[in-house]
């Protein structure tokens, strides 16, 4: 096998022989195994580009923002097995075309670049992605191909739930230290997760409720997330501490907990025919375990009415003692308590899975089987006696807690264990922490995923990228930096592999004064009407029960509810205005009605309630003021909303001293909310910008297909401008063909 030392070897060597390898997979097998796959041998020039680019002015140059890839290849001549050039051989409209009725674009293309070495060809991949555009040329018997990396799939239509902490909470500290936050992890997990890449396991078939815990305690899988209650006894413990997979996880301690709820995305029937239900987390536990004061051990759970007081609760958590347990509950009856395997030594991060059955006839019993770490028992059955199955008007809800550390929280509905239970997930992505902690999510509604994602990275001036193997990465400003301060990874000397150097630092490189505005974003507690039918009609209730499915027309938080049935003099009254409620009248006469009817509300998605309108009465009805015109039956909610704007403006005072006040005003952005992660993120910038800033561009240096963006390299130019001079890369350029061989153009930032 090629060592790394002969392939450094053959980059320095004077006699450099170059080999590519660049591959289509037209078929979309993932094997790359068409017949025409293999474009290797007519590619006679390829150009590979990445640059970073952000929101900062160009003079600010800086290692931020975002990253994208492009390879422009032309494919020319024939192959050797080929009978027609290649022109001919990827047309798709001749009738001996091996492509015909294939798409062009949009199939995925690898490039890897190297050389030739002493133990034969060793090859660096460079680019992954997609086919863009294809010119075919009949007289010039060529190909143009365009590539993009992956970014350019990162379109799928990503709309944030209305979720946010409540303004009390957020503005009277005192007597709320647990602050309710959300990290840019959350929000970049939240959008690759809606574009099928998952840093951590993705919901299962039939997923009720998942929740990542990844920076926000937000469902992921549900809606209507709402922040229950939390409690910080100490106020060094952090909300959120690393878990599995590189991700942040909920904190759970004996000083510090947290619980929220949610309503699932499907209905919970325990006992329905064959039907089984399958609970899934990651905790941080050990053989002894101490919770908070408020924490019984549950993790996760989830009722058919009201938790722990109508309907049916089935809970799963861990003890005091290390043993994962499932609790079950009768209305307000603790009716057993099922037992599972139980965690040894010190806390540890545990894999628990826990699928139950429960049927109710001929007899009633619970079948369980556990998994915890990859190992799962055998199937067993308890008789219990009857569970209440009493249904919540509100849909069903499901409870998260954080007696100990825990992540990637899941519900789903399995007729068994799953066949591949326990196995391990590959992270399909890199997330950093982000350095941004938000109050809320802005109010984005079906915006594109990859705005959304340069967006979050921008109000931190974080970077987003995929990697040469076409790997998505998010990388924050620390994690940058430390990248930039490696030691060199190579020397580029006039002597040797520099072919031109020129300098470029400018005053206008300096920035002194940063300003910015942060917006939190907050849950209103002001109550609003959130939907209210366009016409009295439009909810007519004829005799018996009808479920109309109507819209919100505000975004909000609606956690579902009975429907207060009110006279007119109540209904129009402004005390009771913040009720959701309605005021019937017979559809005929137009006599009010007080009895008779029952109207639920229940949501089935984040802006979408099922009415359950009840009329036992021998008449229709509808909903409407004496007029008989004026519709009224309102739903009431809590908006997210913007709350007071934070002016924050950072200086740097021996820099203003020495050149003179020189000022940033940074573009607002959504995801700027508190002013702690402000001070962090302008301190960073003022590191950076307070002193000239000196960019190398367009360097030309021959082509090492090691090298990647965040490389640091020494610049040696002794006879020319001097050096070593320490600089980054933050573009680059390469190029393969004929006539230059493997060569680069780099630009650099100087670091200091």
């Amino acid at each position: 096998m090629t060592q790394p030392d002969e392939l450094a070897a053959a980059v320095d060597a004077a006699q450099r022989q170059p080999r590519a390898k660049v591959r289509v997979d037209w078929g979309r097998s993932g094997g790359f195994d068409h017949p025409l796959s293999d474009l290797s041998t007519v590619a006679e020039n390829l150009v590979i580009e990445r640059q970073i680019s952000g929101d900062l002015p160009d003079e600010c140059t800086l290692i931020e923002g975002y990253t994208t890839a492009t390879l422009a290849a032309t494919l020319a001549g024939q192959r050797a097995d080929d009978s027609r050039d290649i022109a001919r051989m990827l047309t798709p409209y001749r009738p001996d075309s091996l492509l015909r009725d294939t798409d062009l674009v949009d199939a995925p293309l690898t490039c890897d670049l190297g050389l030739l070495t002493a133990s034969g060809r060793e090859l660096v991949r460079q680019f992954t992605g997609t086919t863009r555009t294809l010119t075919l040329s009949a007289t010039g018997r060529s190909v143009d191909l365009a590539a993009l990396d992956p970014a350019e799939t990162l379109r799928a239509s990503v709309t944030l739930p209305p979720v946010a902490q409540e303004e009390e909470q957020h503005y009277n500290t005192t007597e709320w230290p647990f602050q309710w936050r959300i990290n840019t992890q959350w929000v970049i997990d939240y959008v690759l997760r809606r574009n099928g890449i998952f840093a951590s396991p993705p919901p299962r078939p039939d997923c009720m409720f998942a929740m990542t815990c990844h920076g926000g305690l937000i469902a992921d899988v549900g809606f209507n997330s709402d922040f229950g209650y939390g409690e910080k006894l100490d106020a060094s413990v952090p909300a959120f501490v690393p878990g599995p997979y590189g991700m942040l996880a909920a904190n759970g301690t004996a000083k510090l907990s947290a619980n929220m709820n949610a309503n699932a995305a499907l209905e919970f029937y325990p006992s329905w025919p064959n039907r089984g239900h399958l609970f899934e987390f990651h905790c941080k536990a050990g053989a002894s375990n101490t919770f908070a004061p408020n924490m019984n051990g549950d993790i996760l759970s989830m009722s058919t009415g009201v938790r722990g007081i109508s309907g049916g609760t089935f809970a799963v958590g861990v003890t005091t003692g290390g043993r994962v347990v499932l609790k079950v509950h009768s209305n307000r009856s603790l009716v057993t308590t099922i037992n599972g395997p139980t965690f040894a030594g010190e806390a540890a991060w545990h894999r628990v899975g826990l699928w139950f059955r429960y049927t109710s006839y001929p007899t009633y019993t619970i079948e369980t089987c556990w998994m915890v770490d990859g190992t799962i028992t055998p199937i067993a059955t308890e008789t219990v006696p009857l569970i209440s199955e009493e249904s919540s008007s509100g849909g069903t809800r499901v409870f998260a807690c954080t007696p100990v550390p825990v992540s990637c929280l899941q519900i789903s509905i399995a007729a068994a264990p799953p066949a591949d239970w326990g196995a391990p997930h590959t992270p399909q992505a890199e997330i950093d922490t982000g350095l941004n902690w938000m109050t809320g999510l802005p109010d984005i509604v079906n915006a594109d995923s990859f705005d959304v994602l340069k967006q979050a990275a921008a109000a931190e001036f974080g970077v987003i990228s995929y990697t040469e193997n076409g790997r998505f990465r998010f990388l924050n400003r620390d994690t940058v930096h430390a990248l930039a301060a490696r030691p060199a990874t190579a020397t580029l000397s006039a002597a040797g592999a520099l072919t031109d150097l020129s300098l470029s630092t400018s005053l206008d490189s300096i920035r002194n004064e940063i300003s910015l505005t942060a917006v939190p974003r907050l849950k209103s507690m002001k109550d609003v009407n959130v939907y209210e039918p366009a016409t009295a009609d439009e909810l007519e209730a004829p005799m018996g029960t009808s479920r109309p499915i109507v819209t919100f027309q505000t975004r909000s938080t609606f956690l579902g509810n009975l429907l207060s049935v009110y006279p007119l003099s109540t209904y129009t009254n402004e005390g009771y205005k913040h009720f959701s409620a309605c005021r019937p009248i017979r559809r005929d006469t137009g006599a009010e009605v007080t009895t008779g009817i029952t109207v639920r509300a229940m949501p089935v998605s984040q802006d979408r309630v099922k009415l359950e309108i009840q009329n036992t009465n021998s008449f229709a009805m509808r909903f409407a003021l004496n007029d008989r015109r004026t519709p009224a039956l309102r739903l009431v909610g809590n908006p997210v909303i913007n709350g007071r704007p934070i002016a924050h403006v950072a200086t740097d005072d021996a820099s203003i001293a020495r050149y003179g006040r020189r000022v940033l005003s940074l573009p607002d952005n959504p995801f700027r909310q508190t002013l702690d992660s402000m001070q962090a993120i302008t301190t960073s910038l003022l590191a950076d910008l307070a002193q000239p800033t000196t960019v190398l561009r367009d360097i030309a240096v021959v082509g090492d297909p090691r090298r990647r963006l965040l490389d640091t390299l020494h610049i040696h130019d002794p006879d020319g401008l001097g050096g070593p001079i320490a600089a980054v890369v933050i573009g680059s350029r390469r190029t393969l063909n004929t006539t230059d061989g493997l060569a680069d153009t780099l630009t650099l930032r100087v670091r200091r």
